[in-house]
């Protein structure tokens, strides 16, 4: 009843308001109703954008997010290789380094070149990613605090086509590219590294390299630096 009668009220205004003004309520009325459908259109927009992004930023590098990673799984024999390097990497002590599918990420770069975010590396090169996960954790992580990896494994095609050097050791198992998840400043990261480099020598057999904003390269193939 109480709203019939704001109704009534309403309509009694309305009816003795002058022809100009009610054409006016109109149009108040008509573009309030049109801006609350462009604010629905464009949050629906963005709500299924969100649902359709298949990656998420580290420190503006673009990774493949996890629900990609369970798709990845459930292509052919994936999800029993990924099982087998896993357990491979448990049994060699380095499993606490990094999260085993996180070295299944070929690049940041894949949906530029239309190749897959996730690849699985050949049993044979296995062995070679436990030396760089053991520098990483023992060495790099207490030097600089917590890294994220942006590109482990990689195969021939997708390094050739992110212009990947012939010689990478992505292609071997063997080298990681990082971003480390504090705001540690560029100029800071780039002296700690080099200072860790210095320190490990030779026998470490690290390679080094710094790329444009905080994000760098490790391996334990070659003492090198660039």
């Amino acid at each position: 009843m109480p709203s019939g009668n704001r109704f009534s009220m309403f309509k009694r205004r309305y009816d003795h308001l002058p022809p100009n003004q009610q054409t006016n309520w109109w149009v108040v009325v008509g573009v309030a109703l049109l801006l609350l459908l462009l604010l629905l259109l464009l949050w629906l927009y963005l709500y299924f954008k969100a649902l359709e992004k298949p990656y998420v930023e580290l420190k503006g590098y673009r990774v493949a997010t996890h629900a990609s990673f369970n798709q990845f799984l459930r292509e052919r024999g994936n999800r029993r290789e990924f099982g087998q390097l896993a357990d491979f990497l448990k049994d060699a002590g380095v499993a606490d380094a990094t999260e085993p599918e996180n070295l299944l990420r070929q690049g940041s770069d894949w949906l530029d070149i239309n190749e897959p975010p996730f690849a699985i590396p050949p049993r044979d090169y296995w062995p070679n990613m436990v030396a760089t996960l053991k520098l990483v954790r023992d060495e790099l992580v207490p030097s600089i605090g917590p890294v994220d990896v942006v590109s482990a494994f990689r195969t021939d095609g997708y390094n050739r086509k992110a212009g990947g050097s012939s010689k990478s050791k992505h292609k071997t198992f063997c080298g990681l590219d990082l971003v480390p998840r504090s705001n540690i400043s560029r100029k800071e990261l780039i002296e700690e590294l080099r200072n860790l480099h210095a320190r490990l020598g030779p026998e470490s057999h690290m390679g080094l390299g710094i790329y444009s904003g905080v994000r760098f390269h490790v391996d334990t193939c070659g003492f090198r630096r660039w």
